[in-house]
């Protein structure tokens, strides 16, 4: 329960999570493509950027309030054909450092003892505050960690599926390239024995020796 008047601070830390890989329109891996990106906060300022890169994680601080907050990405410089690339954005998260102010501040209303339309609860049921507040970081820090687990599954994935269809194609290439060798070897094995036979049969009808 939060009290409608309170609002989102402008400036408040926040901690920003970005996961992505890069791949062709194919799903393959994009060797000669690279991908400039950057960060920019609620304001339109630019809180991180990175050039020529095809997969990356980075967990970066930044002042800013309510959203959107952006991710802009173009292909890197250098190229002169510039490729046409896939950004697969894995996850993509920004959470706040101190929720202290904020219209999603848990906060407790002094005349009841309890949340703000809520009955009042004694403390001395539940726990010491000490303990109350140990278990209230303990989840807090198992919640992160789960966060943070599921994110970097989640890029590892796209990143394995990445590999795996790049394998693939680099498989299927092989075989096309080892079957149009094989019959070209054939139908030029297959011509020069027409060849001969031709010969001798000209030899013949000519009588030549051969």
């Amino acid at each position: 329960m939060v009290k409608a008047k309170e609002k989102t601070p402008e400036h408040t830390h926040v901690l920003i999570d970005l996961g992505f890989v890069i791949t062709s329109r194919y799903g393959t891996e994009a060797n000669k493509a690279a991908v400039d990106f950057s960060v920019y906060g609620p304001d339109g300022k630019q809180v991180h950027h990175e050039e020529g890169v095809s997969e990356t994680e980075i967990a970066v601080t930044a002042e800013g309030g309510q959203g959107p907050w952006k991710a802009c990405f173009r292909v890197s410089k250098g190229q002169i054909l510039r490729p046409s690339v896939i950004v697969k954005i894995s996850y993509f998260t920004v959470n706040s450092m101190s929720l202290v102010g904020t219209q999603f501040e848990w906060q407790r209303d002094t005349k009841t003892g309890g949340t703000e339309g809520s009955p009042s609860v004694d403390p001395s049921n539940l726990g010491t505050a000490d303990q109350v507040r140990e278990v209230t970081e303990g989840l807090q820090r198992l919640d992160y960690y789960l966060t943070n687990i599921t994110n970097e599954q989640r890029y590892l994935y796209a990143r394995t599926m990445r590999h795996l269809r790049t394998a693939e194609s680099t498989h299927a290439r092989t075989m096309g390239y080892m079957l149009l060798i094989c019959g070209t070897i054939v139908a030029a094995s297959f011509v020069q024995v027409l060849g001969v036979r031709m010969m001798f049969n000209r030899g013949r009808r000519h009588g030549l020796i051969i």
